[in-house]
């Protein structure tokens, strides 16, 4: 039976006061792994500016602006563009050219649909296959998670989490889980448009599902983990439908 937040610890909920909010910073850049090419670098860095609206929803795509913007040649920015579109994040609107796709309840509750069932198998295939050093860094992404748990500013948790889905997935070793990646981003955005909407859903609660899943991969133990998982997607299901439902 999957475990649903209520019964997750009152303890884990209780983040303090939040930190007042300061100017967002950009995202720091990664180091360049060895086998990362200059699209994949693109990737992530364009993925970054929709993820957190610095390219907001339904705004035209310049490749001149993000060329010079990001530092890094037409032909990277290019490819990294048609994936993204290829990815339902962006779109190719006739005579607009590239769009950043709109925000709405039915792209998310899809995702969510396919994410799941990928999701839950990426953390239980990570829980058996992760290495000790894996786990060291994931259990290290925990305690980060636990420390950035209820400060004002997000933007700075989802960069942390897309540094997880990426480890979550290196640890499971099987390239096939892949196609989360864009439905991790889809999703990501979803809620930070949302979820100052409502008081009905603690933000907390989120980071607390990570800290939870991250340690029990961490530890080896593969249900604990599949049940996090399964519960995790229960709330932001439920709080898909109620934008949706509620607040439409």
């Amino acid at each position: 039976m999957s475990e649903t937040p209520s019964e997750l610890d009152p303890s884990e909920l209780d983040a303090g006061p939040a930190e007042a909010p300061g100017p967002r910073k950009p995202a720091a850049p990664r180091p360049q792994d060895a086998d990362e090419s200059l699209a994949d670098r693109a990737y992530r860095a364009i993925e970054d500016l929709i993820v957190t609206m610095e390219l907001e929803p339904g705004a035209r795509v310049s490749e001149p602006a993000l060329v010079q913007r990001l530092g890094i040649g037409r032909t990277p920015v290019r490819e990294a563009l048609q994936r993204l579109a290829s990815d339902k994040i962006l779109v190719n609107r006739p005579r607009r050219g590239m769009v950043v796709c709109e925000i709405d309840v039915h792209t998310q509750l899809r995702a969510l649909e396919a994410r799941r069932a990928l999701e839950v198998a990426m953390v239980r295939a990570a829980a058996r296959r992760r290495t000790p050093e894996q786990a060291e860094r994931l259990t290290a992404m925990a305690a980060e998670f636990r420390r950035m748990r209820g400060q004002a500013d997000h933007v700075p948790v989802l960069r942390h989490d897309r540094a997880f889905i990426d480890l979550l997935l290196e640890s499971a070793a099987n390239p096939f889980l892949a196609p989360i990646v864009p439905l991790y981003a889809i999703s990501r955005r979803f809620w930070l448009a949302n979820y100052q909407r409502t008081d009905r859903f603690d933000p907390t609660e989120i980071t607390t599902f990570h800290i939870r899943i991250g340690e029990a991969v961490a530890a080896g133990d593969e249900p604990a983990a599949g049940r996090f998982a399964e519960a995790f997607h229960d709330h932001i299901e439920a709080f898909a439908r109620y934008v949706g439902l509620e607040l439409s």
